[in-house]
């Protein structure tokens, strides 16, 4: 038995061992990991070995740590202990969050010490009950095969090994390791399983556990091809958007496609993860509507739903325009702007008075509207648009100027007053003949706006 264990080991790392870099053994100090140390260091395969003092369980979890260190030194094995922040253990989830930390740091060890793997000791017991918890709660294919045999970095050299062959493996090896006291109690729902599911399906079914390893298998081999078929699918209902400078679009026929909620969930599964439904939903609302979730927002527009990071600068405060003043909120097109004034007193700066309607620089006489605010529209602004008749609303402004619905409340103008009212300049867009330079005119202002520094 002792043999078969080694050999199943060997076999599931023998295609990464062509890669003559070491491994990074994830080790907690029990059984299982400890079993995967032995073996490895006894088949001289490179190994570092990681483990995490979670502080969870007072002198226990010291002791788990002094006992993986002293392991590590009578080995000549590379030794790496890292301690979760302060108030770790007091916040709720602890079982994901501390699953999480593990794990990044553990990915950030391995680049550091230019290791190839990380190896972890989840044997086929573990597989049967992670297939059972996830099937139970309601899940896909991705949650049903969650704990593969290899996958993005991470190696199970154990998955093919029960648990009785590791204990009796350790038995006969003499091989020392920690209990943890938690793993007794049926607190956590897997430990329940554990003790209670998983041994009643063997009693009823003595072959329970090979006969999910063969299912898991199947499962794995079907979702290869369903992801590859998916991955063909959509990139027919996926593109760059050309409203959104580095945003994607979501196209609205995806929602006509007889699988849609598969694709559209193969599509932002790492985005957000959005409700289908919602997303449904949202793919039917007027241009404007949005979701949001998970750092993500996904925003119904023309074109289609467009996809962005949440963004994180805030949107421009109101100020007055008598002084120099520097915007740091996105506007519309994506890129951050600055919203410079300058008093240029009596002497011209332009050549001819076709350079006073710029959108961009525009020169202004200020003169006849002492009062000016720069602040983002409301919805109720006009502007009196210079070379044109009557007055325009802001609304309609933007809507002409297709900027993305995403984009219209960090468009700052220069305004008459805070509330909504009349408006004299839109940045790009619109310039208001009310504040119109005349040959008489011999005080002006001169706006210029431009990429500010980051």
């Amino acid at each position: 038995m002792a043999s078969s264990l080694s050999k199943s080991v060997l076999e599931a790392l023998a295609p990464a061992r062509q890669d003559a870099r070491g491994f990074l053994l994830l080790c907690s100090g029990g059984q299982d990991s400890m079993v995967l140390a032995t073996v490895l260091v006894q088949a001289g395969i490179p190994v570092e070995i990681f483990h995490v003092n979670y502080g969870l369980r007072g002198t226990e979890s010291e002791g788990d740590e002094a006992f993986v260190r002293q392991w590590a030194d009578q080995h000549a094995v590379e030794c790496h202990v890292r301690r979760v922040p302060e108030g770790f253990g007091k916040e709720s989830d602890i079982q994901a969050r501390a699953r999480s930390f593990r794990y990044t740091e553990a990915r950030e060890l391995l680049a550091a010490r230019d290791l190839q793997s990380m190896l972890v000791a989840h044997h086929a017991d573990d597989a049967a009950e992670t297939f059972l918890f996830h099937a139970a709660r309601g899940t896909g294919l991705d949650g049903l095969v969650a704990l593969a045999p290899v996958s993005d970095q991470l190696i199970r050299p154990l998955w093919n090994v029960s648990k009785s062959q590791i204990d009796a493996y350790a038995r006969k090896k003499q091989i020392a390791w920690r209990e943890d006291s938690s793993n007794a109690g049926d607190k956590y729902t897997r430990n329940h399983l554990r003790h209670h599911a998983l041994p009643a399906l063997r009693e009823a079914m003595p072959q329970a556990t090979e006969g999910l390893r063969t299912t898991l298998h199947h499962l794995r081999e079907l979702q290869s091809f369903v992801d590859a078929a998916i991955k063909r699918e959509s990139v027919l209902y996926l593109g760059k958007s050309k409203s959104v400078p580095g945003a994607l679009v979501l196209y609205r026929d995806v929602l006509d496609h007889p699988h849609s909620s598969v694709i559209i969930w193969y599509i932002l599964r790492s985005m957000g993860g959005f409700d289908y439904e919602a997303v449904r939903s949202l793919g039917n609302s007027q241009v404007g509507a949005k979701l949001e979730k998970g750092g993500w927002q996904l925003w119904a527009e023309r074109e289609g739903l467009v996809l962005t990071p949440v963004p994180t600068e805030p949107i421009a405060t109101l100020e007055s325009l008598h002084s120099l003043h520097r915007v740091t909120g996105p506007l519309w097109d994506g890129t951050r702007w600055q919203a410079e004034v300058e008093w240029t007193g009596e002497e011209r700066p332009y050549a001819s008075l076709e350079d006073l309607g710029s959108l961009r620089a525009p020169v202004l006489c200020l003169e006849r509207v002492p009062h000016l605010v720069w602040r983002p529209w409301q919805e109720g602004d006009y502007i009196l648009p210079l070379g044109m008749k009557g007055r325009k609303k802001l609304s309609d402004v933007l809507t002409e100027g297709k900027v993305p619905a995403m984009y219209r409340k960090a468009i700052c103008v220069l305004a008459e007053a805070a509330t909504p009212g009349e408006v004299f300049w839109v940045p790009g867009m619109r310039l208001s003949r009310r504040v119109a330079v005349s040959e008489a005119d011999s005080s002006f202002w001169r706006l210029t706006e431009h990429p500010s520094a980051r």
